[in-house]
């Protein structure tokens, strides 16, 4: 891959240097290419003769009428489909978004959103093209390197369709069959899915359709149902016939926002989603990447005014089908960031609003960002909250977040999953399937998944038996149950509509409090729980008989209010060179304590590549060890005391196993997390001048290295670890009654497999241990420390263990 990535650059400079002058655009030159001959066929060029071809007004003669972006015609008889296209609408750059609005259950869910990409549509001869603009390698419209830039790369070709129609009278518009543009294998599933995951599926063009198709006067949507199909069985519960299942599609395509917004740049040091391309206008400089961030257009109404209301405000639609009990919380999540806004001079920069039942618009317009409630079958999360961006500037202009309908019920559900031990004895660096992350890097959203409610499943199920079983006065404890589930409601909203204005996840940010600041709620209504809703914080039990704070943040934190900050603060500059010295003055102060960041690529979900034990996921306070250690006590007293709270007449003993099961989560997190203390780094995104005598990289201290080895040690390996009480096993039934996925003949054991899920958690806590990362970093870890100082060997880590 470097090899290639090498001769590419040689031969794109060795192109660069044999160029003469010349003047192209990047942005927005989409000019015609010039005829150097007949024989190359162009816009206005082999015009098919009329002959060959019907009038428009005789194909489109009875048909359904859908106008809009595109205008297209529905023939109800066969459901066959034309499209319209204006040549004005020839070589015009537009966006397309692709989302699943239903997935499978088994492979890929529904209500995500996929790629966006520009694309335009060329004439060619009789046919019309759909091609993929790039955009990855740029110059000035003034420079001469376009040239060179356009003569080293292409565009993609989608799909092409032949020419239908004579031009109409009146618009010039021509007819094309839209079916190849958008009934296609979009994710190339034969090849990641077929061939990479060996389960057979192929495209079934023949049993695939248009579902619906909508016009609006700045976007059209397309649904398409697209169907797989097998010649060996696979064994997947969710699906209907083990030999098919089908996706629906949706096409998005929309103008490109024409506004004054100033493309802003990147800092490493601030947690953003980018659009990124190389510019080789100047080859002086040092790289020739250009990172934009990506964030909405936010503008005061009032510039001089210290507080004013946007010119637009970012507006998100809680839909219809979003149960009524929930709406508060989920409004109060969208309206989560305004506190942070404000200190920047907006006032109502977020307005959450309820689509009526009366609506006449449709969740599909790219002018409405939604609050959507989804059903997805089989999936544990509860929430993902994608955008859409316009590539050339990183503004955002349209947004959108699922709940997953079963957001609530799989707080109390989800552990009946981790029955068999394997589940979760994840000795792997990461437990996706090979397939998924070569398909999203393919799409360039690897890096870019949400997994907050996969994790927060577990831990609010866990939380859920807390309260269960721990809070004996049943008026307190169904008020706590309530008041939890409106708190994680308005968390995971407000952590998806973060993403949504472009703010990357912050795992290091749990850890900037203490136990005892986080349970006071008069600390944490001023300044947050955490340092931002960014991260993935387990909630906040106190345990029995100490004061219960807040059991997730309702306030944004320090990195909130600097994060929003960063992107939206707005300094009045009319091009992004004009404001970098203002942004290096906000990124500078990444010192300060509560601004810690760590992102994805700094914590590499539960792998030993990440260096530094407070960059963790379901953490939370800045004593970690000491949290995991709160929880296994509560964990010991749930299952040596308080599990008889449901030993009533009447009560299924299935119960009383998924109150058992949801204990394990502070053992699992531990096993994971703790063992990055040992050879740990502690990491700090800097700029030199940043902070005098601070560098990035500091080793954990020795005394910490010990203090999580000696805790897991007496936690996890100790011969009284895991004790139960005698008959507690014996009540442990599985559950007998059939449902969709056949668990009661699948279950691995009958009995409760006890010494395999106490082994399942050693070994993935041993295989931490014991990884070659660990190990490496422990014996760098010596030239690291000064002479003289107290440091942790791996000698000693081996010793520790016995």
């Amino acid at each position: 891959m470097k090899l290639h990535k090498y001769l590419f650059h040689l031969s794109f400079f060795v192109a660069v240097l044999t160029l003469a002058g010349s003047t192209l655009a990047v942005k927005g030159d989409y000019s015609k290419p010039k005829a150097q001959g007949k024989r190359v066929a162009t816009s206005g060029s082999a015009q098919p003769r009329r002959s060959n071809l019907k009038p428009f007004s005789a194909l489109t003669k009875d048909k359904v009428v859908i106008k809009g972006l595109f205008t297209f015609y529905h023939d109800t008889t066969d459901n066959s489909w034309l499209m319209a296209i204006r040549p004005d609408q020839l070589e015009q750059v537009y966006l397309c978004g692709i989302s699943i609005l239903q997935g499978d259950g088994a492979f890929l869910e529904g209500g995500r959103m996929m790629n966006t990409f520009p694309c335009y549509f060329k004439r060619v001869g009789k046919n019309i093209m759909f091609l993929e603009k790039n955009l990855r390698f740029t110059a000035d419209s003034t420079s001469p390197m376009l040239r060179a830039v356009k003569r080293g790369l292409s565009d993609g070709l989608v799909a092409s369709t032949a020419v239908k129609s004579r031009p109409d009278k009146k618009t010039k518009a021509i007819l094309v069959d839209p079916t190849p543009f958008f009934v296609r294998d979009v994710f190339n599933l034969n090849f990641f899915l077929g061939q990479m995951a060996r389960t057979g599926f192929t495209f079934d063009r023949q049993n695939s359709y248009f579902t619906r198709i909508k016009s609006f006067p700045e976007n059209s949507e397309i649904a398409v149902l697209t169907r797989f199909r097998t010649s060996k069985p696979m064994s997947f519960t969710s699906l209907q016939d083990p030999y098919s299942f089908s996706h629906i599609y949706n096409f998005s395509l929309s103008t490109l926002p024409k506004t004054d917004y100033v493309p802003r740049y990147a800092d490493d040091r601030v947690g953003y989603f980018l659009s990124i391309h190389e510019d080789y206008t100047h080859l002086d400089r040092e790289t020739p990447y250009v990172r934009y961030i990506n964030r909405w257009n936010l503008k005061k109404k009032n510039p001089s005014a210290r507080i004013s209301a946007p010119v637009e405000p970012i507006v998100f639609w809680i839909e219809n089908t979003v149960p009524k009990e929930y709406r508060d919380a989920i409004a109060r999540g969208i309206e989560f960031w305004n506190q942070a806004f404000e200190k920047l001079g907006y006032r109502n920069a977020i307005i959450a609003r309820q689509m009526p039942d009366t609506a006449t618009w449709d969740p599909a317009d790219v002018r409405y960002s939604t609050i959507r409630w989804l059903v997805a079958a089989n999936r544990p999360y509860t929430a993902i909250g994608p955008s859409r961006v316009n590539p050339y500037t990183g503004q955002i202009y349209d947004a959108d977040v699922g709940i997953v309908a079963d957001a609530i019920r799989n707080q109390l559900i989800v552990s009946e999953n981790r029955v068999a031990p394997s589940r979760f004895d994840s000795r792997i660096e990461f437990p996706h399937a090979p397939w998924r992350d070569s398909l999203f890097k393919s799409l360039g959203l690897y890096g870019r998944t949400c997994e907050v409610a996969q994790g927060m499943a577990q831990e609010a199920a866990f939380a859920n038996a807390y309260l269960n079983t721990e809070i004996s006065d049943p008026v307190v404890r169904d008020s706590l149950k309530k008041e939890f589930i409106n708190q994680f409601l308005t968390f995971v909203v407000a952590h998806e509509v973060g993403h949504t204005l472009g703010f990357r996840h912050n795992f290091k940010a749990s850890a900037i409090y203490s136990l005892e600041q986080i349970n006071d709620t008069a600390f944490t209504h001023e300044h947050g729980m955490i340092g931002t809703v960014m991260d993935y914080p387990a909630p906040n039990l106190a345990g029995k008989g100490r004061p219960q704070g807040e059991f997730f943040g309702s306030v944004p934190g320090p990195y909130d209010d600097w994060v929003v900050e960063y992107g939206y603060a707005d300094f009045g500059a009319k091009s992004p060179d004009d404001e970098v010295e203002e942004l290096n003055r906000i990124a500078s102060r990444a010192p300060q304590p509560g601004l810690y960041y760590g992102t994805d690529e700094d914590a590499f979900g539960f792998s030993t590549k990440s260096i530094d034990p407070l960059t963790s996921i379901w953490d939370l306070s800045n004593d970690p060890i000491a949290f995991i250690d709160r929880n296994i006590a509560i964990t010991q007293d749930i299952w040596h005391h308080a599990i008889k709270e449901f030993e009533t007449p009447g009560t299924r003993y299935q119960k009383i196993l998924r109150v058992f099961q949801t204990g394990w989560q502070p053992y699992i997190i531990g096993a994971f997390n703790l063992p990055k203390f040992v050879g740990g780094i502690y990491h700090d995104r800097l700029h030199i001048g940043d902070a005098e005598g601070k560098t990035p990289y500091r080793v954990v201290p020795a005394a910490e290295q010990r203090r999580a080895v000696t805790f897991l040690r007496d936690k996890l390996f100790a011969p009284d670890a895991f004790k139960l009480p005698a008959d507690l096993l014996n009540k442990l039934e599985q559950e007998t009654l059939e449902d969709f996925f056949f668990s009661a003949y699948q279950v691995p054991q009958v009995d409760y497999p006890i010494h395999q899920q106490v082994m399942a958690i050693q070994n993935t806590a041993l295989y931490q241990l014991y990884n070659p990362y660990i190990l490496w970093r422990l014996e760098n870890n010596l030239k690291r420390v000064k002479p003289g100082e107290d440091r942790y060997t791996m000698y000693e880590m081996f010793t520790d263990l016995r």
